[in-house]
Order: C-alpha cells, then sequence, then structure tokens
C-alpha cells in the first residue's frame, strides 16, 4: 500500500501520486492532449486503486466538466475510497473569467453533478485571476464547506502575494498547486518558502514537464505541437503560444541530456528519478500525474529513495535553467497570471 500524506493542517491523507485527468477527454483530443478513450481512463483509474492510489485531480476547465464525468463513471461504486480534487475557474481565450459567490456556487453545483456525488473532498481556485473579490470568494468557499458540499478548499498557481492577500482576507488554504519539476524551478524563489511558512501543502503538476523528463524526446520537433507552448520553446515553435518570449530550447534540452546521462550513470529510470526528486523538495506533499497507459502509470509509481548525492547532481544539472527562467512561474502567458 502507497503511504498517505497530510494536506496541511486538514484532514485530508492523500498518497503522493495523484491521477491527473485533464486527459481523461472521452475521446475528443484537445491542444494538450490526445484523444483517450474512456475504456482506457477506466483502466488507468483501476490501476491506479490497485498500486493504492487514493487522489484524483480534475477540473472544471478540462472539457467543460468533461473530465469530471469520466472520472465518476471510471469510480463507479468506489467514491469513498477516493480522494477527488477538482477547480472552478474557466478562461475566454487569454482572458480569465472572474467568479462572484453565485458563479462559483453554479460551478460547484456543476462540478458535483458531473462527478455523481454529494461532495468535493478538496476543491481549488484555479488562478487567483478567477477571483472577482477575494473576501466574497472565501466567504462563499467556507459557506460550502459548512453545507457539506466541500470537505476542503485551496488554490493552485498562487504567487508569494496572491497567498498574503488569501490569508489577509481570512482564509487558510490546505494546499497549493503549482508547476514544479527539475526543468521547471520558479516556485523555488519565493513561492515554496511561503507555502512553507504557512503549512500549505504543495500539489506539484506537470511533474514530468508533459513528458520531456521521460527521456523521450530529443530535440525540441520531437515534441508534440501542444506540448511547446512552453517558455522552454520559442514563441515560433507553435501557432498555439502565447508567451511572445524566444524560449530556451537549446538549454532546456541540453538539461535533459545531462539528467539523462546522471540517470544512465545511476541505472535510475529518468522519469522516477525526476518524481522522486519533486517529492523530495521539502513542503511537496504530492505529484500530479498525467498517464496515457496503465502501464505508464505503473512506471510513474515507481518512486525511489534518492540518495543526498544524487538530489544534489539532479539539481545542478537544471541550476542554469532555473537562473534563466527565473521566479516567474507561468509557463504559457505572456503577463503572468500569478501574483
Amino acid at each position: 500500500m502507497m503511504n498517505r500524506v497530510q494536506l496541511g493542517s486538514s484532514d485530508l491523507q492523500v498518497s503522493p501520486i495523484c491521477i491527473g485527468c485533464w486527459q481523461f477527454n472521452g475521446g475528443k483530443a484537445d491542444e494538450t492532449w490526445p484523444a483517450q478513450q474512456e475504456q482506457v481512463s477506466k483502466s488507468i483509474v483501476d490501476k491506479a486503486i490497485e498500486l493504492g492510489v487514493n487522489f484524483f485531480d480534475t477540473a472544471e476547465a478540462y472539457g467543460n466538466h468533461g473530465s469530471e464525468v469520466v472520472l465518476s463513471r471510471c469510480l463507479a461504486g468506489r467514491r469513498k475510497d477516493v480522494i477527488i480534487g477538482s477547480k472552478y475557474g474557466l478562461h475566454k481565450g487569454a482572458q480569465a473569467i472572474q467568479y462572484s459567490a453565485t458563479d462559483i456556487e453554479k460551478a460547484l453545483t456543476d462540478s458535483l453533478q458531473a462527478l455523481q456525488t454529494d461532495y468535493i473532498d478538496l476543491y481549488q481556485v484555479h488562478w487567483s485571476v478567477n477571483m472577482k473579490d477575494v473576501t466574497e470568494t472565501i466567504t462563499e468557499l467556507k459557506r460550502q464547506q459548512s453545507l457539506g458540499r466541500i470537505r476542503q478548499y485551496g488554490f493552485c498557481n498562487f504567487g508569494e502575494q496572491d497567498i498574503k492577500d488569501f490569508y489577509d482576507a481570512g482564509g487558510v488554504s490546505c494546499s497549493n498547486q503549482l508547476p514544479y519539476n527539475l526543468l521547471w524551478r520558479p516556485i523555488e524563489f519565493k513561492i515554496l518558502p511561503a507555502c512553507q511558512e504557512r503549512n500549505i501543502s504543495v500539489l506539484a503538476y506537470s511533474p514530468l514537464q508533459q513528458g520531456l523528463l521521460s527521456g523521450r524526446f530529443h530535440q525540441a520537433a520531437d515534441v508534440p505541437e501542444g506540448r511547446r507552448r512552453t517558455r522552454h520553446f520559442s514563441k515560433d515553435s507553435t501557432t498555439m503560444s502565447r508567451h511572445g518570449q524566444v524560449g530556451a530550447e537549446t538549454e532546456t534540452f541540453k538539461t535533459i541530456s545531462a539528467i539523462r546521462e546522471l540517470c544512465n550513470k545511476a541505472d535510475i529510470p529518468m522519469s522516477s528519478a525526476a518524481l522522486s526528486w519533486v517529492l523530495s523538495q521539502q513542503g511537496v506533499a504530492s505529484v500530479i500525474v498525467g498517464c496515457r497507459t496503465p502501464e505508464q502509470l505503473q512506471e510513474n509509481c515507481k518512486l525511489i529513495q534518492l540518495s543526498q548525492d544524487i538530489q544534489k547532481q539532479l539539481g545542478e544539472c537544471s541550476e542554469e535553467l532555473k537562473n534563466m527562467f527565473g521566479p516567474n512561474p507561468d509557463m504559457w502567458a505572456e503577463t503572468s497570471r500569478v501574483h
């Protein structure tokens, strides 16, 4: 059985591996992930539960509640055995939609209906820019908590100032879902310390940088177009790019090569090393992994105890890239949505 980790000071006990359900798209591809048939998603959920994973993360924004619908079908009869995290907050193009209390209630009601459940274990604000008013947001989240429709609330993509504003308004979050991996370390500058100071557990998404840390890709052209939207890649790499920057393709693949070489020498699978490195960082409770197959999930669950020396060397491999990207954790937007 996989061990359990407490989220902040809440009563939620989660596995260190969380299944990211963005790919549970009911056979409808989007700009990031190819089509995944529902039967494949179910086989991934079955394998996850067999391996001791109890944590599943979805969102209103994933297929306009479509991911939640698929997850509910995959979990049929096993709802009480798992922890479900979902989020509210949509964007219209590049523009964030701001939610009032009424909007939050409607989004939650729609999520509960899609998930075929009467409660969500962890309900999260997807981006701080999705809040119309921070005090109104917190008041509504607490109200939904008192009604038993959510057990705990948290947030995603909150920066140092966002966290301060939320706490100054009376909110207490058990978690902050953030992008974090060996190729993307901006949260180490300010956000990770701010979370540790308040006992906010970090849920690391994109821990393999959308597959780059699996070791499969050797050059930018190998990477599917939808995954070339981040600041690792040139703004000209795909028409879907919004960040408007030159990117860091040479430095990114130089870092991947160094990590691959280190893992080969140490006889450690690259993906296991990358996931285990993230989980070894103070304050990180769980890594959110997306999966194409049950076999891929099984590989991602092979966590290892890294020696202090290997941890240090892995960090050194990406130190140059870390300093190049700096403290802005928004991989995609021209103007950061994280404050």
